[in-house]
């Protein structure tokens, strides 16, 4: 112990407590104080390690009901190791009690968590840094510490040290933000980067590695839990820049901009009455993540307020007096308005969140309903199951359906306006073995009334498309999976071609979406009202322009190619793989194939991707097989690009979707091919070599200039 007072000797500080749940804590507030010499922290069970070796003991008193073991504990740390000064580390909440014991607790100091930074320093030094230098009297502490310590007690120029002393900033820049600060009230972090002296990035990074804590992750954001996140009240989250993320017993895990804060500390400790365990974030991924999760809980609470009055036990009782029959229905009507509400809710909150689909499933023990964005379920809530029933009979009335029918497929539709905006829902019914699932498609009419220019198409890709769409006869077919854009390609074209000269007529099952200016039937098989019955009548009524939802038979197929060859213009959709495959489609269904080369124009074959975050993309090189599984060389290869996930993208790394597109013209040489009844391989290279993009050329482009992976171009592509 004679060597204590050398600056070069490390100075040892023992944290024991009986549970680590405080320990984050106070290690914090030592790496923040400057010792002037090596620190080694130690931690341990305070009931264990009576023979720790040590400058100085930090010992918790977690819960004032064991003071008598906790006074114990801490004798025998004095007794048997090398008779440390110890500091008792109590709660605020417990220092009134404790003030009545404070001759009966055995530490030589107590403080009261959260403390300020100051007092820690001061306590550490007098008990010691002081007391080792004056060789253990514990009450001299030498000026020179004194002055290292205490002049330190703005927490602002603290850190603003710690950031010159890691190299991230100057001592000149320091005083310059120190000077912008008083001017502006910023923290001394927002007033570094608002000279643009530091980045957001650099802050974050830099205070993790000094105040040895972690950094909230895309990860975290994504998983939160709304209750989790609804223990700190709206206004409280936005006056610290924080939000709980995470909850692990009692101890509440928070996102904050400012770790060291012990207001904030305090008051989330006495709110949630929990260990409050601060992590850093960044401030724009809080206040994106808060805004999303408050609003999702405010649309929850609106949720369980409509739903909080249905009993999963109902008793039906025989009307007897005319007051009971009235307080039966006026219940029945709260109800009704509830379910109103509602599925407001479900709508609103889709069309908010940018969702394609809302499913509505049943399951056995509970009621699911999820909604699509950028083609990934994404699940919202789970109301009461036994509000299924009504939810159902609701959607079934704003949409003209049968609500007495439980057993069989229903579709229908439903048109609402929210602000300025028209929005189109298509409603598909189907009965499962918990009840019915309902699936409402959202079809935005801002979404039709863009241009071609707007489907993603390239340059070179549109002026083939426009140019086909403008000619006044013939056969233009749309091509690919259910879900892959196809609908929004030919209603965009109609809206390309749409003119007050022309007569436009669709034939769709059922129509997706209106259109101003342009006729639109529904077909109706139990009426009679087919594809193909309809379409000989609409002979009749001289069209210029046809649209078919989808040639599905050879009967349809022969009406549309008969109109082609008459003089009108068709667009009608396959499900096919590729364009050149749509050819032997089309003679599976028994259509000649002198009368399809006659009639057809062009083959538009296309798939969604998703588009990569433009907020996290960064650069990075794939694996070797990666890249030659596109058939490109990794020694010419550059750069590729990914999203490396935020709190905007949900921590997907992608951020909505873009078409990809394969055009198929049908040239003299294809039409010989047709002819001929070549094979879709030998049509395909033809069209290729005739300088058609392939999906697959397509999707590489996309992947070379950093719109979407690597990953998505081949998930939405094949090689022929």
């Amino acid at each position: 112990m004679e060597h204590r007072d050398k600056t070069s000797e490390t100075f040892k500080i023992a944290l024991l407590g009986y549970s680590r749940k405080d320990f984050d804590y106070i290690t914090r507030l030592v790496n923040l104080i400057d010792l002037g010499k090596p620190l080694k922290l130690l931690a341990g069970d305070l009931s264990k390690m009576h023979n720790v070796q040590c400058n100085l003991a930090i010992a918790i008193l977690d819960n004032i009901s064991n003071l008598d073991a906790y006074n114990s504990h801490v004798a025998l740390v004095k007794q048997k190791s090398s008779n440390p000064p110890v500091i008792c580390a109590a709660r605020e909440s417990d220092r009134s009690i404790l003030d009545s014991y404070r001759i009966g607790v055995k530490a030589d100091h107590i403080i009261f968590m959260p403390v300020q930074l100051e007092r820690f320093a001061a306590v550490i030094h007098r008990l010691g840094i002081g007391a080792a230098a004056d060789g253990g009297s514990g009450d001299t502490t030498p000026p020179s510490a004194t002055r290292n310590i205490l002049t330190l007690t703005p927490s602002a120029i603290r850190l603003g040290e710690l950031f010159v002393k890691s190299g991230l900033i100057t001592k000149e820049d320091l005083d310059k933000a120190l000077g912008h600060r008083k001017t502006t009230n910023l923290h001394i972090f927002d007033a570094l980067i608002d000279l643009g002296i530091i980045t957001e990035n650099q802050k974050i990074e830099s205070l993790a590695e000094q105040l040895k804590t972690t950094v909230a992750t895309p990860r975290h954001y994504a998983a939160i839990d709304l209750n989790v996140a609804a223990l700190i009240p709206e206004h409280t989250a936005r006056r610290f820049n924080c939000i709980a993320i995470e909850k692990r017993g009692n101890e509440l895990v928070v996102a904050a901009t400012d770790v060291l804060d012990l207001n904030m500390l305090d008051t989330l400790r006495d709110m949630t009455d929990m260990r409050i365990t601060a992590i850093l974030g960044k401030k724009e991924d809080i206040a994106t993540s808060r805004e999303l999760c408050y609003r999702n809980i405010a649309s929850h609470k609106d949720t369980s307020r409509l739903t909080e009055n249905m009993d999963e036990h109902v008793e039906y009782v025989k009307r007897k007096e005319k007051e009971n029959g009235d307080e039966q229905e006026t219940a029945v009507a709260g109800a009704e308005l509830g379910i109103i509400k509602l599925v407001n809710i479900l709508i609103t909150n889709a069309i908010r969140d940018r969702a394609s689909d809302i499913h509505i499933e049943p399951m056995e023990n509970e009621l699911l309903i999820r909604y699509r964005v950028d083609g990934d379920m994404r699940k919202v809530m789970s109301p009461p199951k036994n509000s299924h029933p009504a939810i159902l009979a609701r959607i079934k009335i704003l949409s003209d359906l049968n609500t007495a029918e439980r057993h069989t497929i229903q579709d229908g539709r439903m048109t609402i306006k929210t602000g300025q905006r028209e929005v189109d829902i298509r409603v598909s019914i189907l009965p499962t073995i918990f009840g019915e699932k309902a699936v409402l498609s959202i079809l935005d009419k801002a979404t039709f009334e863009k241009n071609t220019a707007n489907l993603g198409l390239t340059p070179y890709d549109e002026r083939i498309f426009r140019s086909q769409i403008a000619k006044p006869y013939g056969l233009v077919i749309v091509t690919g999976p259910t879900g892959s854009g196809k609908t929004t390609t030919l209603y965009s074209a109609l809206q390309a071609v749409k003119n007050v000269t022309r007569n436009i007529v669709t034939v769709e099952d059922p129509v997706e979406f209106h259109i101003d200016g342009i006729n639109q039937i529904n077909v109706n098989a139990k009426t009679g009202m087919t594809f193909a019955a309809t379409m000989r009548s609409i002979l009749r009524q001289d069209p210029d322009i046809v649209l078919i939802g989808e040639i599905r038979d050879g009967e349809t197929a022969d009406i549309a190619i008969k109109m082609a060859l008459a003089g009108r213009l068709v667009f009608s959709t396959l499900h096919t793989n590729n364009a050149a495959s749509s050819i032997a489609s089309f003679t599976d269904i028994g259509v000649p194939p002198l009368l399809l080369g006659s009639a057809l124009n062009l083959i538009a074959a296309q798939r969604l991707v998703r588009k990569i975050c433009p907020k996290c993309k960064i650069e990075y090189k794939p694996s070797t097989e990666l890249i030659r599984s596109l058939g490109l060389d990794p020694a010419n290869i550059t750069q590729f690009y990914k999203g490396n996930g935020c709190v905007t993208c949900n921590g997907t790394g992608f951020a909505g979707r873009t078409a990809i597109f394969e055009m198929m013209q049908i040239t003299k040489n294809i039409r010989k091919l047709l002819l001929k009844n070549a094979s879709t391989l030998e049509i395909h290279e033809a069209a290729a070599a005739e300088n058609m993009k392939t999906l697959r050329q397509a999707g590489l482009e996309l992947v070379m200039n950093g719109t979407t992976t690597i990953e998505q171009a081949l998930a939405a592509t094949i090689d022929i």
